[in-house]
């Protein structure tokens, strides 16, 4: 499955490039002979197929090949969000019971502290030179080449947890076959090819990072790191490295955006793919007038369908012609997906009407890792239950207007949070938002906006509610507003973390 498309691309393609970082490069020749060699060295240890090896690591073409090698092996990859507390780290490595544990030098003394945590004792497999590690990936990677490992189409290759933004993480089983139908899918929306030169920016550790690192790799492309990301030092590498393709999730774009004559360093890009968080109208037409002839593609999925489901490509990112309208879209389902929109009982609901979106295909997910019933209650013949609220017009374009968890009752009427956000943005001294529903006697939720602004800005709650009226009904403008100069919690890919918002947020503790 998997480890035999990777066995093709280490057998046809070639060239002195497969990987990048600095001015350090691994050519195609070594890429297809380390990682069945750090296979073999995984074998040796004792992890067997099915054996869980967790990764914490920044991006780095070490941090890839361990990956592939973990494939290869037949063994389970466990990403970790390097963004966890270590508290938060050893529940998911004690739940997927990891037999190994594979990290960088920047995380070792989150790793030291990790394994204090823990009762288990995993094999500590160290990927660069002073990382914590019983043995040195170049140890492993010394040993004798191992065939492929041939699995079914049921194996589960990954194990993603997820569920930072709602609660307890919960790891998410991608098969093999999910995560190579993803990968295929991903060549052909991105139209990735050998000329292709790919700039990582999201983290390896979630899927917005690891799927398109997996569709370079199949299709021959070139791919490359940053040892640390910054906007600044981002655009200086898209011009150094001349970049064709970069995949960009809304907070980067924001702050990359921000950055002086931004499009000078865009003179080789093709094509900017965004997504795995909201988008704002304004920071999309900000894109679109600084870098016009960039194409841009929208992808919408979730790690429990193995990535995308939803594209808006290229020719649909216009503001005016035929193929105009579709902007405020995530897109229409991909090739492998079959999309619809449901009520509560998961009954199709007619176009125009909002409901959830949910999701039907070989890249949905396995199920959730030892929660059989939460398996059924998002699994439902066959659909994947997305909790995100959207609506699907006459010509399948699927507009996400909400979370079902973030959707706010108020007074019987539901507002959508993310309709309120969009509108706000565009009052003057806002540098960025969120907008969720709190306690209250009269309403039962109001709405209430946590607004970010520069230290020393004033913002009226009336000036801001008369503002937000011209635009959407009076019952969905703020009702209490919290002017904020420190950032907005977020999750490792943008998201912004409500769950955190509401809990600080909840009546008695509104400032």
């Amino acid at each position: 499955m998997f480890a035999q498309s990777l066995a093709r691309s280490f057998q046809i393609h070639s060239g002195p490039v497969a990987l990048g970082i600095g001015t350090r490069s691994v050519s195609w020749d070594k890429f297809g002979k380390v990682v069945p060699s750090i296979a073999k060295g995984l074998n040796m240890l004792g992890c067997k197929p099915g054996s869980r090896i967790a990764v914490l690591a920044g991006n780095s073409p070490e941090h890839l090949e361990m990956m592939y090698a973990i494939s290869w092996a037949g063994c389970i990859l466990v990403p970790l969000n390097n963004r966890l507390s270590t508290a938060e780290l050893s529940v998911i490595l004690a739940d997927s019971e990891s037999v190994a544990l594979a990290s960088d030098s920047k995380h070792y003394t989150v790793v030291k502290e990790l394994l204090e945590k823990v009762d288990l004792s995993p094999t500590t497999i160290g990927l660069d030179e002073n990382a914590y590690g019983d043995y040195k990936l170049s140890d492993l990677a010394s040993q004798e080449s191992s065939g492929a490992w041939l699995g079914t189409k049921s194996d589960i290759g990954a194990l993603y947890y997820t569920g930072g933004t709602t609660g307890q993480p919960k790891g998410v089983m991608i098969s093999n076959h999910s995560l190579l139908i993803q990968t295929l899918n991903i060549i052909q929306d991105l139209n990735i090819n050998s000329k292709t030169r790919f700039l990582h920016a999201p983290p390896l550790f979630h899927l917005a990072g690891a799927g398109v690192a997996h569709a370079c790799t199949f299709a021959g492309a070139t791919q490359m790191f940053l040892p640390e990301y910054n906007p600044v030092t981002y655009l200086k590498e898209i011009a150094r490295s001349q970049a064709t393709l970069i995949s960009l999730v809304p907070t980067m774009i924001s702050d990359i955006f921000d950055q002086e004559d931004v499009n000078s360093f865009f003179q080789t890009v093709d094509t900017i793919v965004y997504g795995a968080a909201p988008i704002t109208e304004q920071l999309l037409m900000k894109v679109l007038s600084k870098c016009p002839d960039v194409n841009l593609i929208q992808i919408y999925g979730q790690t429990e369908c193995s990535g995308p489901c939803l594209i808006l490509p290229p020719d649909r990112h216009v503001i005016s012609g035929p193929l105009a309208g579709k902007l405020g879209s995530a897109g229409r389902a991909n090739l492998t997906s079959e999309v619809r929109i449901a009520n509560e009982t998961g009954v199709e609901l007619d176009r125009g009407i909002p409901g959830e979106i949910l999701i039907r295909g070989p890249s949905t997910m396995s199920g959730y890792w030892k929660q059989e019933t939460l398996t059924d209650e998002t699994l439902e013949n066959g659909w994947l239950h997305t909790g995100d609220i959207g609506i699907m017009d006459s010509d399948g374009f699927v507009t996400v207007v909400d979370r079902k968890k973030d959707m706010i009752v108020t007074g019987g009427e539901n507002v959508f949070s993310s309709e309120v956000e969009n509108v706000l943005a565009n009052y003057p001294g806002v540098n960025y938002c969120a907008v969720i529903g709190v306690p209250d006697e009269k309403w039962g939720e109001r709405v209430h906006a946590v607004v970010g602004i520069t230290e020393g800005t004033n913002m009226e709650l009336e000036s801001v509610r008369s503002f937000c009226k011209k635009s959407i009904a009076s019952y969905k403008c703020p009702q209490s507003l919290d002017c904020i100069t420190d950032p907005l919690p977020i999750s490792g890919v943008g998201k912004v973390r409500k769950d955190i918002l509401r809990e600080k947020y909840r009546e008695g503790n509104l400032k």
